[in-house]
């Protein structure tokens, strides 16, 4: 088992041409050489240093490990030492594409009707999906960036490729990939029909195709597919916010089996055969054999740790304390507009509840339906709704590092507020912007160290 051994922090240094050195854990001689100019601080960041003085340039062959997938883990090893760990983390990209899809589509219908050119839309070779070209990015962005300032001479990237039908269905026949469920069908919608036989998922009762809608049981905006096995069918009845609100959809998603995940496989195959478009060397390891290293060190699985294992780290390697979670922040926000919804008392329990869940449940003007008109419980309204507009765009953003004047501490900010004249702190506490000087900018990265790992 690994010896518990003081872990080290490390300084990373680059030349005066930009090109990366050794790292030192001589924590001292940064700070002479900082305070008699001989270095700075490189780039907005406080981890490496920049020499101004020419330097020699001794370095050793060092290992970038990476364990791919949706937590990216990244390990840099040589010399039996570890000297940066890190794990970064990208959102799904999908909700933002969303949203910017409907804006866009809300402005597009203000304007004069304009004839469809489908002629226009050509896709050029190689195109992924956005969402998954996000993360390829972020993913391709986080490994060079290490380059920058650590003498990487090996990379090693743990790719699995997967067979998504083999997921489901280990036995598959060769001639059977071209068969699938919704082999024969038109639509969607068709093959569902077939499969519930016109039944309703909620009550169980046959309706005509007409009165029927797909449902999804892990809605789009969370994560979930189009495919059959995350789509249901239920009436114009039961499909209502109603539903919604009081929780019933939810439980049908609860009690339905989980549909397999195939986003994860999907992308390491994309992986798996771009990396080389960015990397002219590196060399690739599969999972399996991450585990039985892992195993045999007695080292707890985390993306780090097989991060470490990947790149060539053993037992007796001497772990680092510089490791670091990383996520993606987005940088702007495209909702300009906010709306803040009016509450009321509800007259059956006299509980404060926004005009959404006391609304009238109607979702179409094209038909009337029997929908439960909740608005009649409206008692008294407690808070008047409103919009609000973002007019400016403030310096200062959430996670940014400030020093407060006023107490001679270094804050973390929270929010913008009152116009952009005063900053909210992650502590709660408020103070003028007048009061405080910008120390660090997070620039869509938000960095923190992990204590105690």
């Amino acid at each position: 088992m690994m010896s518990e051994v003081q872990k080290v922090n490390y300084i990373y240094v680059v030349d005066s041409n930009g090109t990366p050195l050794m790292p030192t854990s001589r924590l001292g001689m940064v700070r002479r050489w900082l305070k008699t100019g001989q270095a700075r601080w490189f780039g907005n960041s406080r981890h490496t240093i920049q020499f101004v003085r020419p330097v020699t340039t001794n370095t050793q062959e060092l290992t970038l490990g990476v364990d791919a997938g949706f937590h990216l883990g990244l390990s840099v090893v040589g010399n039996k030492r570890e000297y940066y760990a890190s794990e970064s983390l990208r959102k799904s990209e999908k909700d933002r594409i969303t949203s910017r899809r409907e804006l866009r589509r809300t402005r597009r219908n203000r304007l004069r009707h304009r004839q469809a050119r489908f002629d226009n839309r050509r896709r050029k070779d190689g195109w992924l999906t956005p969402s998954m070209q996000h993360r390829l990015d972020f993913t391709i962005r986080e490994i060079k960036r290490l380059y920058t300032f650590l003498p990487i001479a090996n990379l090693v990237v743990e790719i699995t490729p997967f067979d998504n039908q083999k997921l489901l269905n280990s036995n598959i026949k060769p001639w059977e990939y071209t068969h699938g469920k919704m082999n024969g069908f038109k639509t969607i919608k068709d093959y569902l029909l077939a499969r519930d036989n016109y039944r309703d998922a909620l009550d169980g009762k046959q309706y005509p195709a007409s009165q029927l809608r797909v449902h999804h049981l892990v809605q789009r905006k969370d994560g979930g597919t189009n495919q059959p096995d995350n789509l249901v069918l239920l009436s114009d009845i039961n499909h209502s916010q109603t539903n919604h609100n009081n929780g019933s959809l939810a439980k049908l998603r609860e009690n339905r089996q989980k549909a397999l995940d195939y986003r994860g496989a999907y992308f390491m195959n994309i992986l798996a055969t771009r990396l080389g478009d960015y990397f002219d060397e590196y060399t690739t390891t599969q999972g399996y054999l991450t585990a039985n290293l892992r195993q045999e060190y007695q080292i707890e699985k985390s993306h780090l740790n097989d991060a470490f294992i990947i790149a060539g780290g053993t037992d007796t390697t001497l772990r680092t304390n510089n490791v670091y979670s990383r996520q993606k922040l987005r940088n702007n926000n495209r909702v300009l507009q906010k709306f803040y919804d009016a509450r009321y008392i509800d007259s059956r329990d006299n509980k404060t509840k926004t005009g959404k869940e006391l609304s009238s449940g109607r979702t179409r003007r094209s038909r009337e339906l029997n929908y439960t008109n909740l608005r009649q419980f409206r008692k008294t309204k407690v808070k008047r709704g409103r919009i609000s507009i973002r007019r400016n765009h403030y310096q200062l953003r959430p996670y940014d590092v400030v020093l407060n004047t006023q107490t001679n501490k270094i804050e973390t900010v929270k929010s913008v507020q009152n116009s952009g004249t005063v900053i909210k702190f992650q502590t709660g506490k408020t103070c003028s912007i007048k009061n405080v000087v910008s120390l660090y900018h997070v620039n869509g990265m938000l960095e923190k160290k992990i204590e105690n790992i």
